[in-house]
């Protein structure tokens, strides 16, 4: 298990810096700015949850297989954008639309691997802050990405995304901690239910009810 959760971590990081490289790019930052925002959004929802647990300093200044994936992936989106620059230009869209798929990837992995985390670390029975955790480590990078480059936070404004993953943060901890499937049918089943309803709620154009 420990292997599957080091394999999903990997995912999830390279499809959040694939995620964060291209906002950046779009909002036109050099190759530092978007190599930054990048790892960022990669790790920066691991980076809190490893705060909060006190698991200091966080994973990603202990094991530096996590920056280097997250480096590799900003440089090589990077060095993609720039020699294809006019039909990267031209082609904005529907790189928005694989974009949004990398990203939901991301949420669903780092949701699960966040309650793995919690819940090794001793805090299984505390449902809440265990879907909490995986929520933050889903949706933190993002938000920090947001922030940088000056856009209020997408998980606030639109879509499904926070709710997305706690949805499938309490499908997996329901299989897990309560039915008693095994990890990896529970973390399949978490991660592809969150995937699904990101997914779903972009083809769909589903967001939450507003005030105003």
């Amino acid at each position: 298990m420990d292997t599957m959760i080091l394999v999903l971590e990997l995912i999830g990081t390279c499809a959040f810096s694939v995620s964060g490289a291209v906002l950046a790019i779009n909002k036109r930052f050099d190759i530092f700015g978007v190599i930054f925002c990048a790892i960022v959004t990669a790790l920066g929802g691991g980076t809190i949850r490893d705060i909060l647990l006190g698991n200091l300093p966080p994973a990603m200044f202990r094991n530096y297989i996590y920056l280097i994936f997250a480096l590799a992936s900003a440089l090589i989106t990077f060095i993609t954008a720039r020699i294809l620059k006019n039909k990267f230009s031209e082609n904005i869209t529907e790189i928005d639309k694989v974009n949004n798929i990398f990203d939901a990837v991301g949420l669903g992995v780092f949701t699960v691997v966040g309650m793995n985390v919690a819940i090794n670390s001793g805090f299984g029975d505390n449902f809440f802050f265990v879907v909490f955790l995986g929520m933050t480590t889903g949706c933190g990078g993002g938000i920090l990405r947001d922030v940088i480059v000056s856009e209020v936070p997408f998980v606030l404004k639109k879509r499904i995304y926070a709710v997305a993953s706690i949805t499938g943060g309490i499908v997996y901890y329901l299989l897990y901690m309560i039915m008693g499937a095994g990890e990896i049918i529970s973390a399949v089943c978490g991660i592809v239910s969150i995937f699904l309803l990101r997914i779903l709620a972009s083809v769909f154009k589903w967001d939450l009810p507003k005030a105003i």
